[in-house]
């Protein structure tokens, strides 16, 4: 894919979000076919959402992780997860309010998010869960919320147009971390997921990937943005654990992580 491709694919898909005019597909002359595309195109849309936000190291505050069950991977028909990045303007504490109308759509995803406490630096060989566990810093209940360049269609858009796509991220909203959380097994960890006092679903952690850790380990084990790595201080939602539903003006949202706490967002009218 030729660098003008690249650059033409990032316009199309941030105007299509700036602009709240999706598209239904990228064009056959700037359409990623590989992975490696995908993510080239992704970089330049970063690159371009965080270009205000640079000094000295970049706008870059996490990652975000996707399609981390295997229902996702067998819809996208993908064999593993895939990542998009979390620019440092896209952090709400909770709770928070995002106006659904300022965006193509707004997908709600409870998430157990980490915040490391050091790098864990891109290498050859593959981490596995003990050793990114000694690199967590807190684990905190989070909402990502998604949204897509192609709206209602990124249903039909499939894996590569999604990574493109900044791996459909629009902002993670983030409750307060526990750094006494060692003894929980997070696995079994219980997540209930209300909207205006009625239950939408509940999951437990083992949804992400079967443990949020091990989705951490794959993407520790990535060669994320380029080579960056992970570094200390970065937020990585690890996959959504329960249902996941599309939200509209008024609603309230919670998502309880028991002794993990909650995490809450109102979506303005």
């Amino acid at each position: 894919m030729i660098p003008d491709a690249v650059l033409r694919a990032a316009g199309l898909i941030l105007a299509a979000r700036r602009d709240l005019a999706p598209i239904e597909s990228l064009p056959d002359d700037c359409r990623p076919e590989t992975q490696a595309e995908a993510y080239a195109v992704q970089a330049a849309v970063v690159a371009r959402l965080t270009q205000e936000l640079g000094g000295p190291e970049d706008g870059i505050a996490g990652f975000k992780i996707g399609a981390t069950s295997a229902a996702a991977q067998a819809f996208l028909s993908l064999d593993g997860p895939f990542y998009g990045c979390i620019p440092r303007d896209k952090v709400l504490a909770s709770p928070a309010r995002v106006a659904p109308g300022e965006h193509n759509c707004c997908l709600i995803q409870p998430q157990f998010a980490v915040r490391l406490g050091r790098d864990l630096s891109v290498r050859d060989t593959a981490y596995g869960r003990g050793e990114v566990a000694e690199a967590v810093a807190s684990v905190h209940p989070a909402f990502e919320v998604v949204t897509s360049a192609y709206g209602a269609a990124w249903r039909q858009a499939g894996a590569l147009q999604l990574i493109a796509d900044n791996g459909v991220h629009n902002c993670l909203v983030l409750g307060p971390g526990r750094e006494d959380w060692r003894d929980l097994d997070l696995a079994a960890h219980p997540v209930v997921f209300t909207r205006n006092g009625q239950e939408e679903g509940r999951g437990t952690g083992a949804n992400a990937l079967g443990h949020p850790l091990d989705a951490l380990a794959w993407l520790a084990s990535q060669a994320v943005a380029g080579g960056r790595g992970l570094r200390a201080g970065d937020l990585v939602t690890t996959g959504v654990v329960t249902p996941f539903i599309l939200a509209g003006p008024g609603d309230d949202l919670v998502a309880d992580f028991g002794i993990l706490g909650q995490v809450d967002l109102h979506m303005a009218g």
